[in-house]
């Protein structure tokens, strides 16, 4: 059991939420590593893909081999993340952010070094990069209450940070990818492999990831989080969220074929991930009336409703400027389903909670790009799958209450602390 340090003694203060701000957040005790390594560790997520297309295609001429590649690495990477969750609920996160650091950044290490040449060498070395991705993302998830005062509000505020920052990455990380690879392919997997090493044991050898300890939990089940019907529920919501986000690219490409517009397939993503950061930003910088499943279920709904103008076959900017509207709900959405994921997952189950919910989200996001190609490129898809995520929230909003209501469930590895409020998400 580890000992109260300077940060307990931080996080026990009384907070006020007029006391919450970013600049705040980030002044308390190693907050500003934790989520900076995290945003650091996470870019192989946006360059590796690109990095691994871009390779294949100058050894092999040929997209489709790059193209699996890249779906390769991103499937392991939705496979592994609640594996990796799941030993870091049990042994701490130091272990698996360590070990998934060091073998994922070797995986591409070795790839920049022998090449894409052997089409067997290259998949199996983009499985183990994908599988062995450290879970960052879901390991600071059950930081936060370790960093942060008790009240709710900086709960709230931090994960609106996490999201909202973290729609950086998916815009710099694919352009510093397809840079580095014009010098050179082997290039670009060499610097995502050393950013990767960088944030990965940044975070994993910080103080509050080596300090906290597994919860004592009298029995598992082997399901681990997916035993709760209630987070089934919110998965399933958000797979289909992410199909309406997976459509984009495919329908963007289509698009702006038809408009004549080369620009317009690369920039709608990008706008639209800028649009997450503000709306995630704005999310967590002040309070906002009822509690987050309430907000969860309006974002679901707005999400649908601001699809329906990229239904109109406008221009390329009126659509560029439009598209802003689906990146703040998605991006906001997220934010609000990991507090109540906090809230339903079972004690002891955090982190692998939240690793089910990148695989989701990945899930939804490969889903929705394959049902635009079979479309081509229609906007009813994304509106389609955004509908659907709403819809199930709707009808789930009740039973997501009554558990929210009866009492959150406790982080996953989190030291015993006296005076730790136990309602870390307030019931909507």
């Amino acid at each position: 059991m580890s000992r109260p340090d300077r940060h307990d003694r931080h996080r026990s203060r009384t907070a006020k939420p007029s006391d919450v701000s970013y600049l705040r957040l980030l002044r308390g005790p190693y907050a500003a590593r934790l989520l900076f390594s995290t945003l650091v560790g996470r870019l192989p997520n946006a360059m590796a893909p690109v990095s691994l297309l871009l390779a294949a295609r100058a050894e092999h001429g040929s997209l489709a081999f790059g193209g699996t590649l890249s779906a390769v690495y991103l499937v392991a990477f939705a496979v592994g993340q609640p594996v990796l969750g799941r030993i870091a609920d049990r042994m701490g996160p130091t272990l698996p952010i360590v070990a998934g650091t060091i073998t994922a950044s070797s995986a591409l290490g070795i790839l920049a070094f022998i090449g894409t040449g052997s089409p067997a060498s290259s998949v199996l070395l983009a499985i183990v990069a994908g599988l062995s991705n450290p879970p960052l993302e879901s390991s600071l998830r059950t930081l936060w209450p370790r960093v942060l005062p008790t009240h709710p509000e900086y709960l709230r505020a931090a994960y609106a940070l996490d999201n909202g920052s973290q729609e950086a990455v998916y815009v710099t990380g694919p352009l510093a990818a397809a840079l580095l690879a014009a010098v050179s392919p082997g290039a670009a997997l060499a610097a995502t492999a050393v950013v990767g090493l960088v944030g990965g044991l940044s975070l994993g050898l910080s103080r509050p990831a080596r300090e906290l300890r597994p919860l004592t939990v009298a029995s598992r089940h082997w399901l681990g989080p997916l035993n709760s019907p209630n987070v089934l529920i919110l998965l399933g919501a958000l797979v289909c969220a992410g199909g309406a986000v997976g459509a984009v690219r495919v329908c963007a490409a289509a698009q702006g074929e038809a408009l004549g517009v080369a620009w317009f397939a690369g920039a709608l993503p990008a706008v639209m991930s800028f649009g997450g950061l503000v709306g995630g930003l704005a999310y967590g910088a002040r309070g906002w009336p009822g509690g987050p499943l309430t907000h969860l279920v309006l974002l679901a709904v707005c999400h649908v409703v601001a699809w329906v103008p990229m239904l109109w076959g406008l221009g390329a900017a009126p659509s560029a400027v439009l598209v802003l509207l689906p990146g703040v709900c998605f991006s906001t959405l997220v934010c609000v389903a990991c507090l109540v994921v906090n809230s339903v997952a079972p004690t002891g189950t955090a982190t692998e909670a939240f690793g089910w919910l990148i695989a989701a989200i990945n899930l939804g996001i490969a889903a929705g790009s394959a049902a635009a190609g079979w479309t081509d490129g229609h906007y009813g898809i994304a509106l389609g799958a955004s509908a659907a995520a709403a819809l199930v929230l709707v009808l789930a909003r009740n039973r997501l209450r009554v558990q929210a209501t009866a009492g959150p469930a406790a982080s996953a590895v989190l030291p015993p602390v006296s005076d730790r409020r136990r309602d870390a998400v307030a019931p909507a």
